[in-house]
């Protein structure tokens, strides 16, 4: 065993000894960066997966959490600015319920929690109170999971129920947003907000929401509406309707005066107010019988002075004029009820009439002088929908166009695909040296292992006796120094001395032909270098 490893040692130190110093540096840098990388891996391989211990915790429960796990002696990384705690995988619940039981995170009860923790003798107030608080809690739990808040803070003022009011107050709300920096609620994120709160408390109307950011600004203020919701929802609708417009008679223009010749420019007023109007008819059809009718007659025949004229003493009646005499009273009265055709009619608004429309059309001159312009006026009209009874307006004009801006776009893309075209060529001359100066270490690598011939993988050293050895270094010797003639008696000597380790030699080559090439190999190498 240890003659089989000392043949190996010493075989790899002969293959060693036979390559020159630079084959020797890259395979000394070979190994330097099997090395690293290895480490490297096994570091890798050996770091255990992490996992979120707890998350979006306050300062003071992040801080007792730490200190609690620095006595462990358990690893951790804080990320999140400190809001989160990483530990190994396979340990976070272990340490949760480790956490747990030291009371931790300790956090504040927020939510429908606090209604645990009532007893028998809370008073009324005190329970109202918890109401409110834990449904400011719930509020801001729920605002917490959008997207982008950090954190929300929610105060409500509910009115109190009294009987004999007649004009109850209505119930309000304040939400304050501290959002994740970058971040900007759209006009729709925020009428979520408001909506969320008003549906969430009874008789709460949206238009009493109050919501600002943490910057102070306002995003929705109580009795105006969502502002910037409307603002950007009015914005949206004008942009996509004017977008729309602009599109459809810049295609008709790029194709009569060409691609970049002319420029399209639509305004349009939108009204987005919601509207709602009744209106009720009655029609009477003649020659329809009434639904009932009555009749009332009134006769009187007897004596007395008859009813009529105007009161007075210069009027009274003498008494004894036509007091014997006869009057006759005829009075008749019809009522019918006809029946009448009602109508009610309801008309809702929907938001988004088009009020007003302007339109503006820029043609370059040096294409568009000799076009019609009315024809091209006409063009338009019917391009985007004109109206002149609705007070809309076109306006068409041809202008000399400055393209000193295109010019120098153009030229600065032209810059830009020489500069990219330049690096690629640069890119492709590095990776092609590279790879040539690889395929020449291989090349110079694979040359000198030819020159140095085929060696046998597996032999074991000669064993010679010291006699044999002191021979074979005498002629390796002597075959390398210059010596001066020998006599005649030198030589014979010298001739039969030679032929005896010749023909040990020979005997030995043909008993061992792997251990003498071997060893010949290193003479060789020794004598090169």
């Amino acid at each position: 065993m240890k003659s089989a490893l000392a043949g190996t040692l010493e075989r790899a130190r002969s293959s060693f000894d036979t390559i020159n110093p630079g084959q020797k540096v890259v395979i000394g840098l070979l190994l330097a960066g099997l090395t690293l990388g290895g480490f490297f891996f096994y570091s890798w391989i050996t770091t255990p997966t992490q996992a979120p211990l707890f998350s979006n915790l306050a300062a003071s429960d992040a801080s007792a959490i730490v200190e609690e796990l620095n006595a462990q002696g358990v690893t951790y990384d804080l990320a999140d600015g400190g809001s989160t705690i990483m530990v190994a995988k396979d340990k976070v619940y272990d340490l949760r319920l480790a956490m747990s039981g030291q009371g931790l995170p300790a956090g504040n009860d927020t939510g429908y929690a606090l209604l645990d923790e009532q007893g028998i003798t809370t008073s009324e107030f005190q329970q109202q109170v918890t109401y409110q608080r834990a449904l400011e809690g719930e509020l801001a739990k729920t605002l917490e999971s959008l997207a982008g808040v950090n954190s929300a803070v929610v105060h409500v003022a509910l009115p109190e129920d009294e009987v004999f009011v007649s004009d109850k107050a209505e119930p309000t709300a304040s939400v304050l947003l501290d959002l994740a920096p970058g971040t900007a609620l759209a006009g729709e994120q925020i009428q979520a907000v408001t909506n969320l709160v008003s549906s969430s408390i009874q008789g709460m109307d949206p238009d009493q929401v109050t919501v600002a950011d943490s910057t102070g600004q306002v995003l929705s203020a109580a009795g105006t509406g969502v502002t910037a919701a409307a603002g950007d929802a009015r914005s949206q609708v004008e942009q996509e309707y004017e977008n729309r417009l602009s599109a459809s008679a810049q295609r008709i223009l790029d194709s009569v005066v060409g691609p970049g010749r002319s420029v399209v420019s639509v305004r349009a007023d939108v009204d987005l107010s919601e509207r709602s109007t009744t209106s009720k008819t009655y029609q009477f059809d003649e020659g329809v019988p009434p639904i009932s009718e009555q009749t009332t007659t009134e006769e009187y025949v007897g004596t007395g002075a008859p009813v009529g004229g105007v009161l007075g003493p210069e009027n009274m009646p003498d008494a004894g004029e036509n007091a014997g005499g006869e009057s006759t009273y005829n009075k008749e009265s019809t009522t019918a009820n006809n029946a009448v055709g009602e109508t009610t009619e309801v008309v809702q608004g929907a938001p988004g009439e088009l009020k007003r429309l302007t339109v503006s059309v820029v043609m370059d001159q040096e294409v568009a002088g000799n076009l019609n312009q009315a024809q091209m006026t006409d063009l338009m009209v019917t391009a985007v929908g004109l109206d002149e009874a609705r007070g809309d307006d076109i306006t068409v004009a041809a202008l000399p166009f400055d393209a000193t801006a295109a010019e120098n776009a153009a030229a600065a893309m032209e810059a830009a695909r020489e500069a990219e075209a330049n690096e690629q060529m640069w890119s492709m001359i590095r990776t092609g040296g590279i790879a040539a100066g690889i395929a020449l270490v291989v090349l110079v690598v694979w040359l000198r292992s030819r020159r140095g011939g085929d060696e046998e993988e597996d032999y074991e050293p000669l064993e010679l006796d010291e006699e044999m050895l002191a021979e074979l270094d005498r002629l390796r010797v002597a075959s390398t120094r210059e010596e001066a003639a020998p006599t005649d008696a030198a030589l014979e000597l010298e001739a039969v001395e030679r032929a005896k380790v010749r023909g040990e030699i020979s005997a030995m080559v043909s008993d061992r032909p792997d251990e003498v090439a071997a060893m010949l190999r290193g003479w060789l190498s020794e004598s090169k270098s």
